[in-house]
Order: C-alpha cells, then sequence, then structure tokens
C-alpha cells in the first residue's frame, strides 16, 4: 500500500532544491575554482593584497564569495524559503 503525499505530510523537496541552488552549488564550485583557476599571477604582478598586490586569481574568487557571495547567497535562499513556507502556508487556508 503507497501512501499519498498528503499522507506523509508536505514534502521537502523545494527546500532541498532552494538549498542546493543557493548553497551547496555555488559551494562546489567555488571549491573548483579555488582548485582550478591559477594560483600565480600571469603578469608577474606580485601576490597578496595591498602595495600595489593583487591577489592571484583563485584567492580572489574565495575572497569575492566570503565578503560577497555568501552573504547575498544566505539571505537569498532564505528568502526563497521563506515564500516556500508561506504560500504552502496561504494554500491550506
Amino acid at each position: 500500500m503507497t501512501e499519498t503525499p498528503d499522507a506523509r505530510g508536505p514534502s521537502m523537496r523545494p527546500y532541498m532544491w532552494v538549498a542546493g541552488l543557493f548553497w551547496v552549488l555555488p559551494a562546489v564550485l567555488t571549491v573548483l575554482g579555488y582548485l582550478f583557476l591559477p594560483h600565480h599571477n600571469a603578469s608577474g604582478q606580485c601576490e597578496g593584497i595591498g602595495f600595489g598586490c593583487v591577489p592571484p586569481p583563485n584567492v580572489g574568487l574565495v575572497i569575492f564569495m566570503g565578503v560577497v557571495g555568501a552573504p547575498v547567497l544566505l539571505v537569498g535562499g532564505l528568502v526563497a524559503m521563506g515564500v516556500i513556507a508561506l504560500v504552502r502556508f496561504l494554500r491550506r487556508r
């Protein structure tokens, strides 16, 4: 005997899609970018931050994701999950 989706309760699938799209996929892409982007500056420019130096591309990606990407993706994922929860709540009423 198979149960209907309503008998088991609401599905977690939409939340898993949002978590995968907003959190897991960017994390995996960041790790892959760190591993496969160059670990040195091609132009021979000094590496580091400050005094006219720039970080290598792989470190620049990690800095960008840590400072800009992660907060935006965190808030975006939470908002998307909140919208899913709100729509589910309104449909039950």
